[in-house]
């Protein structure tokens, strides 16, 4: 699955979550995750369909209000919750937040060769 993740940052020029499970949850965490730690520069978009989204962008909020996610990387996160919509707010997005890790350090071409990385040590 890693290695499945590390070919969608390389190939993708943004990254959407529809509404879905754990792995949908897992993967667009992963692509935050990733645009904080400067690995990627990319749009995270979710599409919140009837609000699926709206308890865990309060969640982000919350981690805002209690100083666990600065507010700048609380708008990695574009959502809407039409396709038309979340297409137009991704074709204006800017990264605005500091990554914690300068981007030069990571490589994503070396993100799919990390399990194997692991495993020889």
């Amino acid at each position: 699955m890693h290695e499945r993740k590390a070919e969608m940052a390389r190939e993708a020029d943004a990254f959407i979550a529809l509404p879905g499970g754990y792995g949908t949850m897992e993967e667009l965490l992963e692509m935050i995750t990733w645009s904080h730690l400067g690995i990627h520069k990319k749009t995270v978009g979710l599409l919140n369909v009837d609000g699926y989204y709206n308890n865990l962008l309060a969640l982000f909020d919350n981690g805002v209000e209690e100083g666990f996610i600065k507010p700048g990387a609380r708008h990695i996160i574009v959502s809407a919750p039409t396709a038309n919509e979340l297409l137009e707010k991704m074709e204006q997005y800017t990264p605005s937040h500091e990554h914690v890790a300068p981007q030069e350090s990571w490589q994503v071409e070396q993100l799919g060769d990390y399990p194997k990385q692991v495993n020889a040590q």
